[in-house]
């Protein structure tokens, strides 16, 4: 008995699956064509895998937001950041106030409260999180390029400073996580399901393009190149014919 060519009818539509599932099907499929394969279908492939590179991209970066800094939690690392400038500027303002005779230092403390905040004084820390990092940052490089840190922790205790870097990096961390939460939240897993699914009927129509009726070996050629997507059919079919992804990316992309 010969063996049946691949029915080009079974193809014309992606299957229902999910992101997740959808980048493992791409693999497969990308690892079951064949290395001696025309050119053609040899670039379909490489698409497939392509479309899965971007969307396990995207799945990635949808995950690492479930860690993600919550409103609460960032406002408590915005109020620790704000009360350490706060308390190093009210220790460089106080010690300015003693009497320059007896305490030559109170000069030094006058210049470093305008070397590190200038006119708009703490200002800064009522804009937004990114901002407030990236203008404390800046102070932060002044003073290590200055070489202001002698000063202020003679002045005004080492502890001060030291509390600004701790609190500083802490600051850090929460924008970043602010930042990826946002980036995510703009990711459509359903845009990278549908190009998935393209891109995999795609791939089976031109498998089945290639099948030669009256050569046995591109049959065999043929279906073996498309297994890993009659399985995963078959294996949905013997689930009801039904996959059931995460809420919110199950998509049915049609060719």
């Amino acid at each position: 008995m010969s063996l049946e060519a691949p029915d080009p009818t079974f193809y014309v539509r992606a299957p229902i699956m999910n992101a997740q599932a959808g980048i493992t099907l791409c693999r497969a499929l990308f690892a079951a064509c064949p290395k001696d394969a025309p050119a053609a279908l040899l670039k379909s492939a490489a698409k497939v895998n392509a479309a899965a590179d971007k969307a396990q991209s995207a799945l990635a970066l949808r995950q690492k937001a479930l860690g993600k800094v919550s409103d609460e939690a960032a406002r408590i690392v915005d109020q620790a950041g704000d009360a350490s400038w706060g308390a190093l500027r009210l220790r460089l303002l106080g010690f300015a106030e003693l009497p320059v005779a007896k305490f030559p230092d109170a000069k030094r403390a006058a210049e470093l409260v305008t070397i590190l905040f200038g006119p708009d004084g703490l200002s800064f820390l009522k804009e937004a999180y990114s901002v407030q990092w990236s203008t404390a940052d800046t102070i932060l490089k002044r003073i290590d390029e200055e070489e202001l840190e002698k000063d202020i922790d003679r002045i005004a205790g080492k502890a001060f400073l030291d509390n600004i870097r701790a609190q500083h990096e802490q600051y850090g961390a929460m924008v970043q996580g602010i930042l990826l939460r946002e980036q995510a939240e703009g990711v459509n897993l359903a845009d990278h399901v549908r190009a998935m699914g393209r891109a995999i009927v795609e791939y089976a129509t031109k498998v089945c393009a290639s099948v030669d009726e009256d050569d046995e070996s591109s049959i065999t050629a043929a279906r073996s190149a498309l297994r890993p997507l009659d399985a995963y059919r078959e294996a949905a079919t013997r689930r009801g014919n039904h996959v059931q992804p995460p809420a919110g990316t199950e998509v049915p992309p049609s060719a």
